[in-house]
């Protein structure tokens, strides 16, 4: 679809079944129902997934296909890129990361890491990715995005010419309760402070910063980031945090998105793991974020956001996020499924 309507579907709400399926479903919605009636007609390009293994992957397209998703850029081990690629071909693309699951960090962000940037690199992957959650200093105080070893990597990365793709920051939710420990975490702004000197030190690399630059709180904070540096994107990556910020702010998004053609992609941040290989999981993700970004919903959403209780105590375990639909005219909405994305990455 590359014109400015779409079918229109004014009051949109999903079929509900009586019962909660599950943590995925609390609603009772059949995500296969749902997925004809939303009104883009459009492909879909979901830029940001953790596809473990093969069977991982086979698992997550269905709900892929479902949700018309027909090209993929996937976090997937290093030791897993061909399995996958010998069944899919070019409708899942890799992006490199290191050895997650290594008990020694040190050697894995390090020499390991930069074995593993370089191999990444003769497969082809054009992404490169930093995490830098302020979780990962539980694990090590060396987590920092301007941590000397991991200015290391990212050298290593431009000179291959990779996109440096960045997870900086978390929820305010998180700063408010999991990170309270300023002295350890540091502060929000203490990450984009770091995370900005890395944008000044690479000035001709093309960025990419997840979870809508970890700020779906404070767009305008957002747009300030993208206006100070013009080869920065970002996507609309980890589905429960997207939907309780935003929805919040449902006419903001809607401009800012429309304000932003090219910067913001469309990502789910779903792990396809073989410890769970539910439909509902992933079929959620894919309804939640579209039915945020297309329609005009106003209501509970299907998945169960863990964050509310943790700040709320007094609120059920079980508790959702409200979901507000933002409407998006379908022009903006074919530049942030397809356009963006085909832009960094073609």
């Amino acid at each position: 679809m590359t014109d400015s309507t779409m079918p229109s579907l004014a009051g949109y709400q999903p079929a509900l079944h009586r019962a909660p399926i599950s943590d995925a479903n609390r609603l009772g919605i059949d995500y296969r129902a749902e997925a004809p009636r939303l009104p883009y007609r459009g492909e879909v390009w979901d830029c940001h997934v953790h596809l473990r293994n093969l069977a991982s992957a086979r698992a997550y397209m269905q709900a892929a296909e479902v949700y018309g998703t027909k090209r993929v850029w996937s976090m997937t081990p290093l030791e897993e890129v061909d399995a996958i690629r010998d069944e899919f071909g070019k409708r899942i693309a890799f992006i490199a990361v290191p050895d997650y699951w290594a008990t020694d960090w040190l050697h894995a962000m390090g020499d390991d890491w930069l074995r593993r940037i370089e191999a990444f690199a003769k497969k082809g992957v054009k992404v490169c990715k930093f995490w830098a959650a302020p979780r990962g200093l539980d694990k090590w105080d060396q987590m920092w995005i301007d941590s000397p070893i991991r200015l290391r990597s990212m050298r290593l990365a431009r000179e291959l010419g990779m996109t440096l793709m960045v997870h900086v920051a978390d929820p305010d939710t998180w700063f408010a309760t999991k990170y309270a420990d300023a002295g350890k975490y540091g502060t929000k702004r203490d990450h984009y402070a770091r995370f900005e000197r890395m944008l000044a030190m690479f000035p001709d690399a093309d960025w990419w910063a997840a979870h809508m630059a970890g700020s779906p709180e404070d767009l305008d904070f957002l747009q300030g980031l993208l206006d100070r540096w013009p080869r920065l994107r970002v996507d609309t990556s980890a589905t429960k945090w997207m939907v309780r910020e935003l929805s919040k702010h449902a006419d903001v998004l809607r401009d800012f998105l429309a304000r932003n053609p090219g910067r913001v992609m469309f990502g789910t941040d779903i792990v396809a793991d073989p410890a769970n290989l539910s439909f509902d999981l992933f079929a959620s993700r894919f309804w939640a974020l579209r039915a945020l970004l297309e329609t005009d919903y106003d209501g509970p959403s299907p998945i169960v956001d863990p964050d509310l209780s943790m700040v709320d105590p007094s609120l059920p375990k079980e508790s959702t996020a409200h979901l507000r639909g933002a409407s998006v005219d379908a022009a903006t909405l074919t530049d942030v499924y397809v356009g963006a994305c085909r832009g960094l990455l073609g």
